[in-house]
């Protein structure tokens, strides 16, 4: 009985899979389900992203119609073919499903972007694993006479742990590579570049093992976070992969950020870093002048939308390392703790796009806080 009501779900499953794919997913993966549901994944929608929305308000509208389901999207068939954006249960629930990046099998490089190819297949899935090769299938697994069962892989689809782009973090640079507009301007700066020696690649910075199993049908400790790290969720997390280095002299202190992660810090549009300098002299408190980490895009020489831009008025983001000066004098006896945060949107680009009611989106986010003693 128990094997015709296994055979009964699998059939279910593959049915609905097409219609509410990651909901299915839930089933057996609860935990990994959650995150997945909060995360910038699953937000990256314009109905669900109030940045993307008032871009895509603001954007000049062409035949093409929304180009920007490619990433922002790519489960919604009609809207990534036909350039149709509607407010429909898939850009709401699963507009990057679970489907869509396990089936990515290879990135084609682009001039203006990079292109995800996918497998198309419904119930056979990438993933990485350390330890594991080939395709698995379901099977089950007895010790203790019996007594014991235990299920290998899953009942409801093959899993393919082969595809090396899901160890290197490769598998991320479809659509987190390059974004470039049409002037050939890239307005996103990523500038990510993965070598297959790097210690980090997204996946270890932006998918760290958690606490937690990974699927209810062979329970594991860990899995890996599927809310994305990053300004979102576990913010202060990216921190570990950011140094300070701290140097004075008489007239004034230097500040080295040291950025060990694959890309530059901050690039985005309108995206800002801030990083804060705060000394404590006896009972007082002194807050210096914050520095801005960010990038503005230009025309002519004037700040414009991303669309419109052919040129950085201003580059202050963090690649590999940034130097900043502060003309203070450190005295013997002080604290200074240096604080390095983000902002979703500049206040500039909040003005721009009429985002004021949000409040969250001005918030302040911590990557890293770190105090030093003279």
């Amino acid at each position: 009985m128990r094997y015709i009501l296994l055979s009964i779900f699998t059939i279910m499953f593959a049915g609905f899979l097409t219609a509410n794919e990651s909901k299915v997913c839930q089933k057996c993966h609860p935990i990994i389900f959650s995150e997945y549901y909060e995360s910038s994944h699953r937000n990256a929608s314009a109905y669900n992203n109030p940045i993307h929305q008032a871009m895509w308000d603001a954007h000049p509208k062409d035949e093409k119609g929304y180009t920007c389901a490619k990433c922002h999207s790519p489960s919604d068939a009609e809207a990534l073919k036909n350039g149709k954006l509607s407010k429909n249960e898939t850009q709401l629930e699963e507009p990057i499903s679970c489907v869509y990046c396990h089936t990515i099998k290879d990135i084609e490089d682009g001039d203006s972007s990079n292109t995800n190819i996918s497998t198309g297949k419904q119930k056979e899935f990438y993933t990485a694993e350390e330890g594991k090769k080939g395709k698995a299938e379901y099977k089950t697994q007895t010790s203790w006479f019996g007594l014991v069962k235990e299920s290998k892989s899953s009942p409801y689809h093959k899993i393919d742990y082969d595809n090396k782009n899901y160890y290197s973090g490769n598998v991320c640079m479809g659509c987190h590579s390059h974004t470039n507009n049409e002037h050939s301007f890239d307005i996103s700066m990523l500038d990510a570049v993965i070598d297959e020696k790097d210690e980090n690649s997204c996946v270890t910075c932006h998918m760290p093992q958690v606490l937690g199993t990974k699927v209810t049908i062979n329970e594991s400790k860990t899995h890996a976070y599927h809310g994305i790290a990053g300004i979102y969720h576990k913010s202060k997390n990216m921190g570990e992969y950011i140094d300070f280095k701290v140097s004075k002299s008489s007239s004034e202190f230097s500040v080295s950020v040291i950025n060990k992660s694959n890309h530059a810090l901050f690039g985005q549009a309108f995206r800002q870093g801030i990083l804060k300098a705060e000394i404590k002299r006896d009972a007082k408190t002194i807050e210096l002048k914050p520095f801005i980490f960010e990038r503005i895009l230009a025309k002519d020489g004037k700040e414009v939308m991303p669309w419109d831009a052919k040129e950085t008025l201003k580059d202050s983001l963090i690649y590999a390392k940034r130097e900043i000066i502060f003309a203070y004098t450190l005295k013997k006896g002080d604290r200074l703790t240096l604080t390095l945060g983000v902002q979703r949107i500049s206040d500039e680009g909040i003005k721009k796009l009429k985002l004021e009611d949000n409040k969250e989106l001005s918030k302040f986010r911590v990557l890293k806080s770190e105090q030093f003693s003279f």
